[in-house]
């Protein structure tokens, strides 16, 4: 799947944090300077973490509205109490009433603490820079094209009849396509992630539905969307859904899979963490299940549930 055209206006570009401990600073000037570079933001700020430096408060009192943290993630770091008292807070509360994205960027062999070992983060020792860095600013670049989440009924259009035309990121004859199911409101991190490891050329590529979905999926309103999104699943050739915490609960993520079933596609599930609970709906059809949220662990799946080969 290719991303959007990032923004071309300076003012629509994100707000980038980097912070980072004073070994790593060389690291993070790097990174710095190739985003701003490279135009993925003119606004990236970086924030040596030494003491009496709290990221917390650092984020709040931004001129700006941070959108975007990359924490350099280190043996330096790694024990640090930014590291080990705040960052998880950041990725999980509301700062200045918008929801902060959190890329952590792995920079040596450290072990990683537990909140973040079942998180998406970018390993820039096992992937290298260059490769690591692509998937950084792609992420950076589509959290920013998809804009923040608005409370407004989406404006959906059924679509024309006739035949369907290819999707434009169906490259060619071979290439599994899949359709992501997340649930909007919690799990768009992982959703950005996948979508960024998509880019790769031995992943599968997605199609989504990238729209806040508003409406109840039992209510007259929901028609015309579920029209849209049941065209994308009947053109894919798979089903993968992200398993977060509140998937099972999650009333348009149970109509998809349902749908994805009554069409016969090939079902894979993704957990999180292994405390999120595959949704029975999901269980029943038989998903083929990545053991780990990890670029390796979900490939694996994605093969097994075609059979290890692809698809003309």
């Amino acid at each position: 799947m290719e991303f959007p055209n990032p923004p071309t206006k300076a003012g629509d570009r994100p707000h980038v944090l980097v912070p980072y401990s004073f070994v790593d600073r060389e690291f993070a000037g790097k990174l710095a300077g190739a985003l701003r570079r490279d135009r993925v933001s003119p606004r990236v700020d970086e924030v040596e973490m030494s003491a009496g430096v709290f990221l917390i408060t650092r984020i709040s009192k931004a001129a700006l509205p941070v959108d975007v943290v990359v924490p350099i993630i280190s043996a330096a770091s790694v024990t640090s109490g930014w590291v080990q008292r705040e960052l998880e807070p950041v990725m999980t509360k509301e700062l200045n009433r918008r929801r902060v994205v959190v890329l952590p960027a792995k920079v040596d062999n450290c072990a990683l603490p537990a909140f973040l070992k079942s998180r998406p983060f970018v390993d820039f020792r096992g992937l290298g820079w260059n490769r690591a860095y692509e998937n950084i600013k792609a992420a950076i670049q589509h959290r920013t094209s998809t804009g923040p989440a608005t409370h407004r009924s989406p404006a959906v259009q059924p679509p024309p009849p006739g035949p369907r035309a290819p999707d434009t990121d169906e490259k060619a004859a071979g290439t599994k396509r899949v359709f992501l199911s997340y649930d909007y409101e919690n799990d768009g991190n992982y959703k950005d992630v996948m979508v960024t490891w998509s880019k790769q050329p031995d992943f599968a590529h997605f199609s989504i539905n990238d729209q806040p979905v508003t409406v109840p999926v039992d209510s007259e309103g929901a028609e015309s969307l579920k029209r849209v999104i049941a065209a994308k699943i009947s053109a894919a050739t798979a089903f993968l859904c992200i398993v977060g915490a509140k998937t099972c609960t999650n009333g348009w993520v149970e109509w998809e899979i349902k749908k994805a079933d009554e069409l016969g596609k090939r079902m894979i599930a993704v957990r999180i963490n292994r405390d999120c609970t595959v949704p029975e709906v999901l269980s029943d059809v038989g998903a083929t299940c990545a053991l780990s949220f990890t670029f390796e662990g979900i490939r694996r799946a994605i093969d097994e549930a075609y059979g290890g080969c692809s698809l003309e």
